[in-house]
Formats: C-alpha cells, structure tokens, sequence
C-alpha cells in the first residue's frame, strides 16, 4: 500500500493523463491505442499518489510524501498541490466534463466524498501579481472522514489521579493480546523477530493517552498531566494532533504546549500539538522519545466532570476505558 493520501475519480468520457507534476498516477491502464508518445495513465478511473520532498521535477505545494498537518499546526503543509496535463478533454468550459465519483482514501480508514460542485474559477497571479490567470472551469469536491465498519481504533484513554485512582485502557480495545507474548515487541524496542510491532499490551493499541488529575486541582479548576505513548517499534509520529472533547468544561485555562479552542457554538473541542524541539514528535517504542507529557487546566462548573469524553488522536477516536458506575 502506498504510503499517505490516495486520490481518485472517474473521467466523464475518454480522457488520458498526458503528465503530472507534484504527484503520480498508480496504473497506466491500457495505452494501446496510442502510438509513439504514450499518456501516462489511460485508465478510466485513476488514482494519484503524492510524491517525496526529494523529487527532482516539482512545482510550489507539492510533494509532502502523502502527509497533511491541519492549518493550525502549520498552514503551508496543510495542502497538496499538483498539476495535470489531461487529453482528450476539449479546451474549452463547454467541451470540459466534470470528472465524477471521486474517492479519498489513507492509510487507517477512508473518505466519503460528495459530487463535484463548479464554483467560481479560480486565478492565479503571478509571482509579482501584476498579472492574472482564469481558469476556464473550477469544481469543489468535500471528502468526509468515514472509517469502514468494525474499524479498530489505533488508540486508547486510560486514566488515573493523585488518591491513587486507576483505571487502565479497555481490554481488547484496539486488538486482543497474543496467546503467545514472544509475538509482540518488547518494550526496549529492540527484537526485529517479531510477529507484532506493538508491544504486549491487554488493549494492544498502538497509541496510549493517560489522563491523570493532578492534586493542586481546586475548585473550579481541574489540572491534568497527560501523556501520549508510542508502542510501536516500526512507528514514529513525527507532528501529532489531540482533540479533547469535555461538555462540562467552560473554558480551557492553560497548557504547556501548543492549543486552540474551537468556538463554542461548535462545542467543547479543544486542539493540542507539540512543540518543535520539545514534545513535537513521538519516535518509535524503544527510540528514548516514545512519550510526549504536558500538563493542562481547565475551568468549569463544579462536579463530577474530572475527564474528558472524547479523545482524537490524529483524527482517530480513541477508545474510551470502562469508567465505573
């Protein structure tokens, strides 16, 4: 499988993929028809994939190797741009057709995507901006994150606090553990002879976040330390992002990393992400830099509101533990 983001549609008549610049197609298809210069897809439905950063043949907002950040951790790689010449397809916005049954897909789960919706066309400016570009015809499609059914969640909430209170990840809550544990990877990380790259764990999640209330929480304010750790010796989380959902919660007072809340007609979401340098980063179980921890505070109303009740991680619902009755 191809790593990252992996776009497709279906051409509305016989259109071909003359060249890309910034991404590639999967499959040719059949070309036979074609004689001396080949396209370098035919196939009625293709499939493009982002290309790496060391590409030699590039254009500005490309090639960020199928990986997207979201535009608050960092705007310009929040976008992928490529260029495609099509053939067979008129040049005019009476000749263009709207390509159709666009997919989305990624590694973890896919997309479900609506038709295409023409817009205003878009313009381009040069570097100097003193001239501008039309393109004949614009459409908009809007993909929608959808994991396919019985998706395992690559992630788990465990939850603890200073009076000694425990409560771990739920069994089985990504994948059951092994009958065998030399079957899983030890937690130095180090052993290659192993079937599992995530260590033996009852919840066997890739991904744990613990949420533990801390003791100068007083009143209205609750603090917590929380720590995301990497189980995985063949993964590392290069720019992790954390979405906590908490009704209770009035206002997000403070953290020691990166955080933004959403309006609160959109409800009780708030984003966090590492710093550069400091906590930015998961590396892989065993790299000494598997664990990133930061503390947080909130201000609510009083009760019994002491965690949160949705946990993302990467855009992953994390798996919630059995909280008692």
């Amino acid at each position: 499988m191809e790593p990252g983001w992996r776009l497709g549609w279906t051409w509305a008549r016989k259109e071909v993929i003359w060249t890309m610049l910034g991404a590639r197609p999967q499959r040719r298809g059949d070309c036979s028809s074609f004689k001396g210069a080949v396209p370098a897809s035919c196939t009625r439905r293709p499939t493009v994939v982002d290309l790496t950063a060391d590409t030699r043949y590039k254009i500005d907002g490309c090639c960020k190797g199928g990986v997207l950040l979201t535009q608050l951790q960092d705007p310009r790689k929040s976008t992928a741009e490529f260029q495609i010449a099509v053939g067979n397809s008129g040049t005019t916005n009476e000749t263009v057709q709207v390509p159709k049954n666009y997919t989305l897909a990624a590694p973890g789960g896919g997309y479900s995507c609506s038709s295409a919706k023409i817009v205003q066309p878009t313009r381009f400016y040069s570097p100097d901006r003193r001239s501008v570009t039309q393109a004949l015809l614009t459409w908009q499609v809007v993909c929608r994150y959808a994991p396919p059914r019985g998706y395992k969640p690559p992630c788990c909430v465990s939850l603890s606090s200073y009076r000694g209170m425990k409560i771990p990840c739920a069994t089985c809550a990504c994948n059951c553990k092994p009958s065998d544990p030399k079957s899983c990877a030890p937690s130095s990380g180090k052993s290659e002879r192993r079937e599992s790259p995530v260590q033996c764990t009852n919840h066997m999640c890739p991904i744990s976040i613990n949420w533990h209330l801390l003791s100068k929480s007083k009143g209205s304010v609750r603090w917590f330390e929380v720590s995301i750790s990497n189980l995985n010796r063949r993964a590392n989380y290069t720019d992790w992002i954390l979405a906590i959902q908490h009704p209770a919660a009035q206002k997000f007072a403070s953290a020691n990393t990166n955080f933004w809340s959403l309006p609160p007609e959109l409800g009780s979401t708030d984003m966090l992400w590492g710093i550069k340098g400091y906590d930015r980063g998961l590396g892989a179980l065993g790299s000494g830099r598997s664990t990133a921890k930061f503390v947080i505070s909130y201000k609510g109303s009083p009760g019994n509101w002491n965690f949160s009740s949705n946990v993302f991680f990467n855009g992953d619902r994390c798996a919630n533990p059995p909280l008692p009755r």
